[in-house]
């Protein structure tokens, strides 16, 4: 039988260290029960003694007996308090049956029931307390709610549950401070605060005594996640508080030199950002980018082509645009377009595939069995990137109104925990998907984030993806085989002549360019079709997607029960695996199940991995 809980501030649940630590809201610690060793005649125990250890048959008896559930103990405390903190559901229920206050305040920090479950993180019997009544924005002796001691002691389920339920985001405690404030001031870390930001507070409130905002606060107790979050959010730094003090003036003071680095980069910044100039830059930053990698890409390869035989001189250009395009990133590009370099590297490098074919290798390959499905690759390849860049790939979206439905659905199911519930989307998680942080969305059957793409690939353009894969491996074998018929043609006559080392000598003296350009053809060759080879076995033997995949090898690395991966509840066989992904048909041999990965929500195999993994 587990042990009672003597006090809210007692360790039946594990908080963190960064918790407040306030005077005990109940009987002292020392005066926890002992473990008993033996077994009791529990019909000796007192009433108090069995609400703690939930011996519901013993309570009844006693109260059957004639004990009133409101008669408070010698600390002032009722028999709802101990079984509110003790998580005994019901007995809180026959309790409230037999005539005892919901709002009961008890205890040295004369807190209610609903306090001491909120502290303890007893989620259920917070919903129950709720149902019968229990108000969360009362005040307990140390001038807190219900929300604030949830952030307090970082209950996010339980701050979810109580926004949810109509509690005001930016309610103040005795002294005008709000969660948000309590958080960025003293839990030191990301959480709570990054949650309580995805809530829509006020992030420039200040409070009543000081005037001090959330970003007062986390900049005078050193807290740098809090700042960073907060400065992510909006928050102001010229807000003055009581004294005339703005955030950086705090810093100075406490003489962070770290978070006086982040608040005048943020300040130079947001300033930068104000200018006439730059706004028309950031409204073409994109066209700016893809422009300056082209010429970047260009310049690179006339550099390495120029008919010189100064390698220093080559260095030294080569060093210069690298050393200018580091530049430009820095104060030019914003993060969302740092986001999308890799997919502007690709197209820019495709550009210069395309126009070396054209300039070089045409005149060598210039009868149409050749063109004609080079051309083709290059019209598929643009085709399908462009889809797998444009289509939705199942970002799981709804309504503020659906999300606080679903946080109490789930609450009251008791399946409120991250397996299910996303706590960055604020939604619950469908089958098979899977939050990405690049995007900050969950993704419906998620693949990977793919950086050429700049985009996640999911369960709505996962099929394009592959056949872009598909369409870049064919275009660089083409452009490899192209390469290989220049050099035979234009560098070397005689490979039998000159032998290996003075044909790679004259392939590099040459024409640089044409070796430049290779060389980026081989990386994303290679990538491309090592990619191919994994998602098509996949696909077609396993049923699962890249995440799924790597998730059952970590279970299977750290757990006794294995998992096959062939044996997954999404493996259908190999045909009807490549019927299902690209929905093909087969002019009607092979039926195919659609399936709209948004909207399930019975995982199969997350529920065996479950089992797996608590029976380990």
């Amino acid at each position: 039988m587990s042990s009672p809980c003597k006090s809210p501030h007692s360790h039946c649940h594990q908080h963190s260290h960064h918790h407040h630590g306030g005077q005990h809201g109940g009987p002292r610690e020392d005066q926890k029960a002992p473990i008993q060793d033996t077994v009791e005649d529990y019909s000796s125990w007192d009433i108090v003694k069995a609400t703690q250890h939930g011996l519901f048959d013993r309570c009844r008896e006693l109260v059957e007996a004639g004990y009133d559930v409101r008669q408070p103990d010698g600390e002032n405390v009722t028999l709802l308090h101990w079984a509110s903190i003790n998580n005994r559901l019901e007995l809180v229920k026959y309790f409230i049956s037999k005539g005892a206050i919901v709002d009961q305040l008890g205890g040295t920090l004369n807190s209610t029931p609903l306090h001491w479950a909120v502290r303890q993180g007893h989620l259920q019997t917070i919903i129950l307390l709720m149902r019968f009544g229990a108000d969360p924005s009362l005040i307990d002796g140390e001038g807190y709610n219900s929300i604030h001691l949830a952030v307090l002691y970082q209950h996010l389920p339980i701050i979810a549950y109580l926004i949810a339920k109509g509690h005001n985001i930016d309610c103040p405690d005795m002294n005008g401070m709000t969660p948000l404030m309590l958080s960025a001031q003293k839990v030191i870390g990301m959480e709570p605060t990054c949650f309580l930001l995805k809530l829509n507070p006020s992030v420039n409130l200040a409070d009543k005594i000081h005037r001090n905002t959330a970003l007062h606060w986390a900049v005078s107790s050193g807290n740098i996640n809090a700042v960073d979050l907060l400065l992510e959010a909006g928050s102001s730094l010229d807000v003055q508080n009581a004294k005339g003090e703005t955030p950086l003036d705090l810093a100075r003071q406490s003489r962070n030199r770290l978070i006086i680095h982040i608040l005048t980069s943020e300040a130079s910044s947001r300033s930068g950002r104000s200018s006439r100039a730059l706004k028309t830059l950031q409204k073409y930053e994109i066209s700016l980018v893809m422009g300056v990698c082209l010429l970047l890409l260009g310049g690179v390869g006339y550099i390495l082509n120029l008919n010189t035989d100064s390698w220093l001189l080559k260095g030294t250009l080569l060093a210069l645009v690298t050393a200018g395009s580091q530049l430009f990133t820095r104060r030019c590009v914003g993060l969302t377009s740092q986001k999308h370099l890799p997919a502007i590297f690709f197209i820019s490098s495709v550009f210069w595939m395309f126009m070396t074919w054209f300039i070089c290798f045409l005149p060598d390959l210039a009868y149409a069995t050749v063109q004609v499905p080079f051309l083709i690759t290059v019209f598929l390849l643009l085709y399908y990137f462009y889809k797998t860049w444009r289509t939705d790939p199942g970002y799981i979206r709804c309504s503020e109104e659906d999300k606080k439905q679903t946080i109490i659905t789930l609450a009251e199911a008791g399946c409120l925990d991250v397996r299910v519930f996303c706590t960055s989307c604020l939604v619950k998680k469908p089958l098979r998907s899977m939050h990405c942080h690049t995007c900050g969305a969950c993704v419906a059957k998620f693949d990977q984030h793919c950086i050429w793409t700049g985009h996640c690939i999911g369960a709505g353009n996962h099929h394009y993806f592959v056949l872009f894969l598909f369409s870049l491996t064919i275009m660089g074998h083409w452009m490899i085989y192209a390469s290989s018929k220049f050099w035979i043609n234009q560098c070397s006559r005689s490979l039998q002549e000159d032998g290996i080392s003075g044909f790679l000598s004259e392939v590099i003296s040459c024409s640089p360019w044409v070796l430049y350009i290779f060389i980026l053809v081989c990386s994303l060759t290679i990538w491309a079709t090592m990619m191919l080879i994994v998602q098509i076995y996949q696909i077609a033997f396993l049923g699962l997607t890249t995440q799924e995949r790597f998730n059952l090898h970590m279970q299977n690395r750290f757990s006794k029960h294995k998992v096959p991966v062939r044996r997954s509840p999404f493996n259908q066989g190999c045909i009807q695996n490549l019927a299902d992904f690209f929905h093909c048909r087969c002019f009607g041999l092979i039926k195919t199940n659609p399936v709209d990965w948004t909207q399930q929500h019975h995982n199969i195999l997350q529920a065996s991995m479950m089992r797996s993994a608590q029976a380990v």
